[in-house]
Protein backbone atom coordinates (compact mmCIF):
# COMPACT_ATOMS: atom_id res chain seq x y z
CA UNK A 1 0.00 0.00 0.00
CA UNK A 2 1.37 3.38 -1.00
CA UNK A 3 1.81 6.44 1.19
CA UNK A 4 -0.87 8.36 -0.72
CA UNK A 5 -3.48 5.71 -0.06
CA UNK A 6 -2.57 5.57 3.66
CA UNK A 7 -2.96 9.33 3.91
CA UNK A 8 -6.36 9.22 2.22
CA UNK A 9 -7.61 6.49 4.54
CA UNK A 10 -6.33 8.39 7.62
CA UNK A 11 -7.95 11.61 6.39
CA UNK A 12 -11.24 9.81 5.80
CA UNK A 13 -11.16 8.39 9.33
CA UNK A 14 -10.36 11.81 10.83
CA UNK A 15 -13.14 13.57 8.85
CA UNK A 16 -15.67 10.85 9.73
CA UNK A 17 -14.79 11.17 13.43
CA UNK A 18 -15.14 14.96 13.30
CA UNK A 19 -18.47 14.61 11.46
CA UNK A 20 -19.79 12.21 14.14
CA UNK A 21 -18.76 14.67 16.86
CA UNK A 22 -19.94 17.92 15.19
CA UNK A 23 -23.12 16.67 13.45
CA UNK A 24 -25.15 16.22 16.66
CA UNK A 25 -24.10 19.72 17.75
CA UNK A 26 -25.42 21.30 14.54
CA UNK A 27 -28.69 19.34 14.30
CA UNK A 28 -31.29 19.49 17.07
CA UNK A 29 -32.61 16.00 17.63
CA UNK A 30 -35.15 17.11 20.26
CA UNK A 31 -38.77 16.11 19.86
CA UNK A 32 -40.42 18.76 17.65
CA UNK A 33 -43.85 17.94 19.07
CA UNK A 34 -42.80 18.91 22.59
CA UNK A 35 -43.92 22.48 23.31
CA UNK A 36 -43.27 24.47 26.46
CA UNK A 37 -46.74 25.19 27.76
CA UNK A 38 -45.67 27.31 30.72
CA UNK A 39 -46.88 30.89 30.36
CA UNK A 40 -44.43 33.71 30.89
CA UNK A 41 -47.22 36.32 30.86
CA UNK A 42 -47.87 37.81 34.30
CA UNK A 43 -51.42 37.86 35.64
CA UNK A 44 -53.44 41.02 34.91
CA UNK A 45 -53.30 43.76 37.54
CA UNK A 46 -56.32 44.38 39.69
CA UNK A 47 -57.95 47.71 38.87
CA UNK A 48 -60.30 49.68 41.03
CA UNK A 49 -62.67 52.07 39.28
CA UNK A 50 -62.76 55.50 40.89
CA UNK A 51 -65.61 57.94 40.65
CA UNK A 52 -64.46 60.86 38.49
CA UNK A 53 -65.90 64.22 39.39
CA UNK A 54 -66.56 66.53 36.46
CA UNK A 55 -64.82 69.89 36.81
CA UNK A 56 -67.08 72.90 37.17
CA UNK A 57 -66.50 76.15 35.31
CA UNK A 58 -65.45 78.98 37.66
CA UNK A 59 -67.97 81.79 37.98
CA UNK A 60 -65.34 84.40 36.97
CA UNK A 61 -64.92 82.89 33.49
CA UNK A 62 -67.03 84.55 30.82
CA UNK A 63 -69.04 81.97 28.93
CA UNK A 64 -69.19 84.19 25.84
CA UNK A 65 -67.44 82.62 22.85
CA UNK A 66 -64.75 85.03 21.55
CA UNK A 67 -63.24 82.81 18.88
CA UNK A 68 -64.54 84.93 16.01
CA UNK A 69 -62.67 87.98 17.25
CA UNK A 70 -59.41 86.02 17.31
CA UNK A 71 -59.29 86.00 13.52
CA UNK A 72 -60.39 89.58 12.84
CA UNK A 73 -57.19 90.63 11.08
CA UNK A 74 -58.78 93.81 9.72
CA UNK A 75 -58.13 95.34 13.15
CA UNK A 76 -54.39 94.59 12.84
CA UNK A 77 -51.87 97.37 12.31
CA UNK A 78 -48.31 97.41 10.86
CA UNK A 79 -45.45 97.02 13.31
CA UNK A 80 -42.23 98.93 13.67
CA UNK A 81 -38.74 97.49 13.27
CA UNK A 82 -38.01 97.73 16.98
CA UNK A 83 -37.41 94.52 18.88
CA UNK A 84 -40.55 93.44 20.72
CA UNK A 85 -40.36 91.47 23.91
CA UNK A 86 -42.80 88.59 24.25
CA UNK A 87 -45.46 89.14 26.85
CA UNK A 88 -49.10 90.02 27.31
CA UNK A 89 -51.02 92.86 25.71
CA UNK A 90 -53.43 95.18 27.52
CA UNK A 91 -56.20 92.54 27.33
CA UNK A 92 -53.99 89.95 29.06
CA UNK A 93 -53.52 87.92 25.87
CA UNK A 94 -50.12 86.95 24.40
CA UNK A 95 -48.61 89.47 21.99
CA UNK A 96 -48.65 88.07 18.47
CA UNK A 97 -47.76 89.04 14.90
CA UNK A 98 -49.00 87.99 11.48
CA UNK A 99 -47.36 88.35 8.09
CA UNK A 100 -49.61 89.79 5.38
CA UNK A 101 -48.25 88.29 2.18
CA UNK A 102 -50.60 89.80 -0.38
CA UNK A 103 -54.00 91.36 -1.01
CA UNK A 104 -56.11 90.39 -4.03
CA UNK A 105 -59.41 91.46 -5.55
CA UNK A 106 -59.76 87.99 -7.07
CA UNK A 107 -60.53 85.27 -4.51
CA UNK A 108 -59.14 82.53 -6.78
CA UNK A 109 -55.67 84.14 -6.83
CA UNK A 110 -55.74 84.47 -3.05
CA UNK A 111 -56.64 80.78 -2.72
CA UNK A 112 -53.83 79.80 -5.12
CA UNK A 113 -51.24 81.75 -3.12
CA UNK A 114 -52.54 80.31 0.16
CA UNK A 115 -52.28 76.78 -1.31
CA UNK A 116 -48.72 77.48 -2.48
CA UNK A 117 -47.78 78.72 0.98
CA UNK A 118 -49.31 75.67 2.64
CA UNK A 119 -47.35 73.38 0.28
CA UNK A 120 -44.18 75.14 1.53
CA UNK A 121 -45.24 74.32 5.16
CA UNK A 122 -46.43 77.83 6.10
CA UNK A 123 -49.54 78.18 8.27
CA UNK A 124 -51.48 80.41 5.89
CA UNK A 125 -55.07 81.63 5.80
CA UNK A 126 -57.25 84.04 3.80
CA UNK A 127 -59.40 86.85 5.12
CA UNK A 128 -62.07 88.80 3.22
CA UNK A 129 -62.10 92.54 3.96
CA UNK A 130 -64.11 95.43 2.52
CA UNK A 131 -62.09 98.40 1.27
CA UNK A 132 -64.03 101.29 -0.28
CA UNK A 133 -67.09 99.06 -0.63
CA UNK A 134 -65.17 96.42 -2.59
CA UNK A 135 -64.20 92.92 -1.39
CA UNK A 136 -60.49 92.20 -1.08
CA UNK A 137 -58.93 88.89 -0.12
CA UNK A 138 -55.81 89.07 2.02
CA UNK A 139 -53.40 86.19 2.52
CA UNK A 140 -51.79 85.91 5.95
CA UNK A 141 -49.25 83.67 7.69
CA UNK A 142 -49.37 83.23 11.43
CA UNK A 143 -50.03 84.26 14.08
CA UNK A 144 -46.50 84.11 15.50
CA UNK A 145 -45.78 84.68 19.19
CA UNK A 146 -42.23 85.84 18.44
CA UNK A 147 -41.64 88.92 16.28
CA UNK A 148 -38.23 87.59 15.19
CA UNK A 149 -39.96 84.47 13.89
CA UNK A 150 -42.42 86.66 11.97
CA UNK A 151 -39.49 88.64 10.49
CA UNK A 152 -37.76 85.43 9.39
CA UNK A 153 -40.99 84.21 7.83
CA UNK A 154 -41.36 87.53 5.98
CA UNK A 155 -37.82 87.29 4.58
CA UNK A 156 -38.32 83.69 3.49
CA UNK A 157 -41.68 84.42 1.83
CA UNK A 158 -40.33 87.53 0.10
CA UNK A 159 -37.45 85.52 -1.38
CA UNK A 160 -39.47 82.46 -2.41
CA UNK A 161 -42.58 84.22 -3.75
CA UNK A 162 -41.13 87.59 -4.84
CA UNK A 163 -43.51 89.59 -2.62
CA UNK A 164 -43.35 92.62 -0.34
CA UNK A 165 -44.93 91.11 2.78
CA UNK A 166 -45.61 93.24 5.86
CA UNK A 167 -45.64 92.31 9.54
CA UNK A 168 -48.79 93.31 11.44
CA UNK A 169 -49.62 93.33 15.11
CA UNK A 170 -52.13 90.59 15.61
CA UNK A 171 -55.16 91.99 17.41
CA UNK A 172 -57.54 89.28 18.60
Amino acid sequence: MGDGLKQRIAGTIVLTTLGLILLPLMIDFADPDKIDRNSKIPPPPSLEIENIVKAKKPEQVDSKNNLKSLFDTFMSSPTTDEVAEPGLNSDGLPKAWIVQVASFVDEVKADELRSSLIKKDFKAFNKKVKIDGRDHYRVYIGPKLDKNSASETKKTVDEQFNTEAIILNYVP
